[in-house]
Order: C-alpha cells, then sequence, then structure tokens
C-alpha cells in the first residue's frame, strides 16, 4: 500500500510540510508487468500549435530532495524564458495556514473514539516522532491522521520551514521574476477530495498507512529513482500495482477522482492559457502518462507534444 501513500502525500505534501531523509538511489527497476503507455518517459514537453508560441509542461515531484530542487539547464531555459507560470496549486503561506483548519474534526469529536483506542494507541506511537502529541493527534481527521504517518520521519534537527520544496521555489521565483502565476486547483478543492471519502475508505488508508509505515523511505526511495531517471510511466504502474486487491472504493478514489477527473478539469483551466503561449506549467509528473493522462488529453485538443528532456 506504500505507492498508494505516495500518491495521497504528493497533495497532502503542500499541506502538512515534512523532512525528507533519503539513502543514496539505487538504479530503477520497471514495476513487474509494466506496459508502455503513451507520454510514459520524460518529464519536460513542448507543447505547440500552429500560430501559437510554443509552451512547456514540466512534470514535478512534491519532494525536498535536493537531487528532485536541482532542475536541468533544459528546464530552467524555458522556465526563465516563460511569461506565465502555471501550478497544480497556489502555496502561498496565508492559502496553506487557512486550508490546514480542513485537516481538523468538528469541535467535540474525537479520533480516538472514532477509531478505536487500541488502533489510536497505535497511532499515537507512530506519530510520536513526527512531534504529534497524542492531543493533536485526537484533533485530526482519520485521513489526515493517516497522511503524516505517511511521510518520512524528519531527522533530528529538521524544520518544515527550514527547508524547501520544489514547487514551493518554482513558484516563488515565478513571483520574483514578475511572471504571471495561475494556480490550476485551489488547496481546498484538493482537500476536499479526502473530506468526501466515506468513513470505511478512511480507515482502510489509515491501516494500510500504519502496516506500511516502515517501508516508506524504501518506497520514496523507489519513485525517486523512477522519477529522476524520467520513467514517469513507472510510477502510474506501480500505482496500479498497489490498488490490486484494494476496496473498489478506493481503487475509484486514487485513479478516476485523484488522477482522472484531476486530469480533464486541469487541462481545461489551462487551455485559455497554451492558447496566448509562452506558458511553463509544472504538475505532477503523475499526471502527464497514459490515454487519460494530461499531454494525451492535450493532443485530443489539437496540441504537439514533443518531448524536450
Amino acid at each position: 500500500m506504500t505507492m498508494l501513500s505516495r500518491l495521497f502525500l504528493g497533495l497532502i505534501f503542500l499541506v502538512l510540510s515534512q523532512g525528507l531523509s533519503l539513502q543514496g538511489l539505487a538504479k530503477p527497476l520497471p514495476p513487474e508487468n509494466c506496459t508502455d503507455r503513451p507520454f510514459d518517459e520524460g518529464r519536460l514537453w513542448k507543447v505547440s500549435r500552429e500560430g501559437v508560441p510554443p509552451s512547456y509542461i514540466f512534470g514535478t515531484m512534491h519532494s525536498r530532495d535536493p537531487r528532485i530542487l536541482y532542475l536541468p539547464g533544459a528546464v530552467m531555459q524555458v522556465f526563465i524564458a516563460s511569461s506565465t507560470a502555471i501550478f497544480e496549486t497556489s502555496l502561498k503561506d496565508d492559502e496553506l495556514a487557512r486550508n490546514q483548519q480542513q485537516l481538523l474534526l468538528k469541535p467535540g469529536e474525537s479520533l480516538k473514539e472514532l477509531i478505536g483506542t487500541s488502533r489510536f494507541n497505535r497511532l499515537a506511537g507512530l506519530v510520536a516522532p513526527y512531534g504529534v502529541a497524542p492531543a493533536t493527534l485526537d484533533r485530526l481527521k482519520v485521513w489526515a491522521a493517516a497522511t503524516i504517518i505517511s511521510q518520512p520521519v524528519p531527522n533530528a534537527g529538521e524544520s518544515g520551514r527550514s527547508l524547501t520544496l520544489l514547487d514551493k521555489e518554482l513558484e516563488k521565483s515565478a513571483r520574483i521574476a514578475g511572471k504571471r502565476v495561475i494556480a490550476l486547483e485551489s488547496n481546498k478543492e484538493q482537500l476536499d477530495i479526502f473530506d468526501s471519502m466515506p468513513a470505511n475508505v478512511q480507515l482502510e488508508y489509515l491501516d494500510q498507512a500504519m502496516t506500511e509505515h516502515s517501508e516508506i523511505d524504501e518506497e520514496l526511495e523507489k519513485m525517486t529513482s523512477y522519477y529522476l531517471a524520467g520513467n514517469t510511466g513507472w510510477i502510474a504502474c506501480d500505482l496500479e500495482e498497489t490498488l490490486t486487491g484494494m476496496s473498489a472504493a478506493l481503487n475509484k478514489i486514487m485513479t478516476t477522482d485523484l488522477i482522472y477527473i484531476r486530469n480533464r478539469h486541469m487541462v481545461e483551466r489551462m487551455l485559455p492559457e497554451l492558447a496566448q503561449g509562452n506558458v511553463f506549467v509544472g504538475i505532477g509528473a503523475l499526471h502527464l502518462p497514459g490515454e487519460e493522462g494530461v499531454l494525451s488529453l492535450l493532443t485530443q485538443k489539437g496540441y504537439a507534444i514533443e518531448r524536450k528532456y
């Protein structure tokens, strides 16, 4: 279930900022039974249409790993030259602070009562290294508590405020350079997906996150190796393997709700900007490959897609 946690983390990492600790990357190997799919290899893509200046789409990974924060020259060149920068969501601190309230239960509600004393006590032991006290844990929604243990435990001395995040650094650079900055989604829209999860599905996610907690570093290292090698399709394959045997409800959320529907929404929202050209789009790499990925959807809209990196 670890890959499932990684996808949830891809969204919630933008709200629950924790540290990241990775060991050296091993040579990536593809998931078993991974088949080819459209646009399954590459991180930077040129999007062009006759009569319009080209734009570029860059697949990001929501991570603080310094190897991910380092951007190749090909990416920096098109980013600097762009007049508009588009991201999945805005990472402005004031908006993040407001949406953190959505992680909390209603006054008077208790996580311990929702999940049971035995499960809560085990969970309290898992979140302790993250600096989350039992009293704070008791105020969190089930899915929010699960996302905490879906992140690597911060190293001693690390602080969410002292570290950085690729998406946030790109947005910050775009604002400093005077670019137009556009968010394809609001943080609330993203969090609403989790809030709409049925109680039994949230509990399923929590139980799996607790079971797989010890494998987080290993799984994140694997995802990072896929990403740095440009094998974005392998990330999708790994997710598909992970979902085998999961409930139909959870499978729907992880594929239809969190990927396919959001892909279509993001494409529709970026189209007016792409029609003007000279746009840099930075979105999670998992949204790019496949028949229902952002790049395939753009070809259906008449755009030519060319891998650049």
